[in-house]
């Protein structure tokens, strides 16, 4: 079962658990975890244009910036067509344009603990990093 994540939402809801230097990165991290321990792909939506040297993947987890969309509307377009999606939001308008279609709906705030949960539990993995230098955004010249 594939997950979908309403990024922006999450961070929102996540406390002080990823307000470090760079929290979307951080959450990225942990969505790995996550997608490794549950066997599943998760597609992280954050609103806005995408910083530099952010990776669009980092082991199975695929990251979109919206740029100047709304993450509200491309994650409903993402699950539009299939089944089996899990949407992570506790945005209500969003909950309620996906929940006929044969989708999960998980709010924030349960996610968040699900999350801590899995960091507790899992240390972090060599092929998620192998994955991460993979990509050319990520490696720099020192």
């Amino acid at each position: 079962m594939p997950w979908v994540i309403d990024g922006s939402n999450v961070l929102g809801r996540a406390g002080a658990d990823l307000r470090g230097e760079d929290p979307k990165r951080e959450l990225v991290r942990l969505l790995a975890s996550f997608a490794r321990m549950k066997k599943t792909r998760v597609v992280c939506f954050f609103d806005g244009p995408e910083p530099g040297s952010f990776a669009k993947s980092f082991g199975n987890v695929s990251v979109v910036f919206t740029g100047a969309k709304k993450a509200d509307e491309l994650i409903v377009d993402r699950v539009a067509s299939g089944r089996g999606w899990t949407v992570v939001t506790s945005d209500r308008a969003v909950a309620a344009r996906v929940s006929g279609r044969h989708v999960s709906v998980v709010s924030a705030d349960a996610f968040v603990a699900e999350l801590r949960a899995t960091q507790r539990e899992e240390p972090p993995d060599p092929a998620d990093w192998a994955a991460w230098f993979s990509d050319p955004k990520n490696r720099q010249d020192f």
